[in-house]
């Protein structure tokens, strides 16, 4: 596992493209827009910007794409597909041993990563970005230290995103993090995961089809705290009846190591108890990434978990500048970032304002897990308590094993549950459990954008068979 924990991000990650348009920065070099961080948020500022006439520089110390792309959503999900396909052949071919390895793979999702890259660097080039490799640092007046060359901006917008939160107990520099995965060229054998949110879950998922044996130390009562009971509960036994155990109520106390194997402490209940694996992955949250920013001497204020705090237009506490995406107290998902990021350029740049045009309250989400999960608008309990009654909403709830489980053999129920509005009917939530979920959901975020009722599904026709015709009652 050291051998794991020592591979540099350099393994898994493309540095900046030479394609990219790099120019010679001088000393007092003054810019329209400077973007500090190339994620999903500060490539889409910068490149709107640019677009609309800024002259425009994109600041960024690793890859282009930030964590979704290099550490995140993209190669998590394409390792979900390659763990799919392994317990898929790791099954119909036990006989001949045949299945998709972890070091295919990976193989596979480095390819990918490196196409994402060079079009990336493409449209930086051809919307005009100037782009530069470096550490940033802000000072006053709105200027930008990189290396040994000052530069100034009229506007600046942080967008340097989030990265995993550590443990701080004895043992906790034993233990993984979701963005050393993606520089493993072998599994474990069996892995500890410490954590039960969106990561943890999402890769107790991906360990288990590879052939991993996966235990999952949970300090609340249920996974996936923010999401509707029912599919935490769902969730939760799809991922035991895949072999993994899971302790709920576990508050982790030290991790050590010896015999060859890593030793996981933790009380459940007020009893001492302890586990063993070949490796830990601390799965417990991220936190924005601002240090070595300078944001105190910048007059930048950041909240009691340290994100940059921002106002009306992304502004934050210092004047000229914004910041977008996982770096501030807005909820860290990769679209989120994008819409903030566009709108930002266009209110700076453009000749009209599109903040109020994006949606921020009506957040679809999905967890690619197995069976995936998709989300969108108020869950169960959140309804009753903003309407004040659990008598005021409706839940439908349908289990079905699908077409597709039943080929396989597979008995894994899938679940559609709606929360409605009991007197207007109006949808208030959708909660899916199921390989179509993510896609689905997707769609359905913009039913609900129009205040779809359920008088408007039960008189829609649907298309047979599929999963999604069960929301049509």
């Amino acid at each position: 596992m050291a051998e794991r924990k020592r591979a540099t991000r350099a393994q898994s990650t493309t540095r900046l493209s030479a394609r990219a348009h790099r120019p010679e920065l001088h000393d007092g070099e003054r810019f329209d827009l400077i973007v500090i961080g190339a994620g999903s948020g500060g490539l889409s500022a910068a490149t709107r910007a640019a677009r609309l006439g800024a002259r425009t520089l994109l600041i960024e110390r690793d890859a282009l794409g930030g964590t979704c792309v290099n550490r995140g959503c993209v190669p998590k999900k394409l390792l979900s597909y390659g763990a799919g396909w392994a317990q898929v052949l790791g099954t119909c071919l036990a006989a001949t041993g045949g299945r998709e390895d972890w070091s295919d793979a990976m193989t596979r999702v480095q390819a990918e990563l490196g196409r994402l890259h060079v079009r990336y660097d493409e449209n930086l080039e051809g919307a005009g970005v100037l782009l530069a490799e470096g550490s940033a640092v802000l000072g006053e007046g709105g200027m930008v230290q990189l290396a040994d060359v000052r530069l100034q901006a009229r506007n600046i917008v942080i967008a340097t995103g989030a990265r995993p939160r550590t443990l701080t107990i004895p043992g906790a520099q034993l233990a993984s993090t979701s963005d050393d995965i993606f520089t493993w060229q072998t599994l474990p054998k069996s892995i500890i995961i410490i954590g039960g949110g969106y990561i943890a879950v999402e890769q107790a998922s991906i360990l288990a089809r590879f052939g991993v044996k996966v235990e999952m130390l949970v300090r609340s009562a249920a996974l996936l705290a923010n999401f509707d009971h029912d599919l935490a509960q769902g969730i939760g036994d799809a991922l035991i009846s895949q072999g993994v155990r899971i302790h709920f109520g576990a508050t982790v106390d030290s991790i050590s190591q010896g015999n060859g194997a890593i030793e996981a402490h933790f009380r459940c209940e007020g009893r001492a108890d302890r586990v063993r694996a070949q490796a830990v992955l601390a799965a417990v949250g991220r936190q924005a990434a601002t240090e070595g920013l300078g944001l105190e001497a910048a007059g930048v204020q950041v909240n009691d978990k340290g994100a940059i705090v921002v106002g009306r237009h992304f502004r934050t506490t210092a004047r000229h500048i914004h910041a977008v995406g996982d770096v501030t107290q807005h909820p860290q998902l990769t679209p989120i970032a994008v819409a903030q990021g566009r709108a930002l350029a266009q209110h700076l740049f453009g000749k009209y304002d599109i903040v109020n045009d994006v949606d921020f309250d009506l957040i679809p989400t999905a967890v690619f897990s197995e069976p995936a999960l998709g989300t969108v608008g108020l869950t169960e309990a959140a309804a009753a308590e903003k309407y004040g009654s659990r008598d005021r909403i409706e839940v439908i709830a349908r289990r079905f094993v699908s077409l597709e489980n039943r080929f396989k053999g597979n008995a894994q129920q899938s679940l559609i549950k709606l929360v409605t509005h009991a007197a207007s009917g109006r949808v208030l939530g959708v909660h899916i459990m199921d390989a179509a979920a993510p896609e689905i959901i997707q769609t359905f975020a913009v039913a609900m954008r129009l205040r779809v009722r359920m008088s408007d599904l039960r008189t829609t026709l649907r298309v047979h068979p599929t999963v999604a015709e069960e929301l049509f009652g």
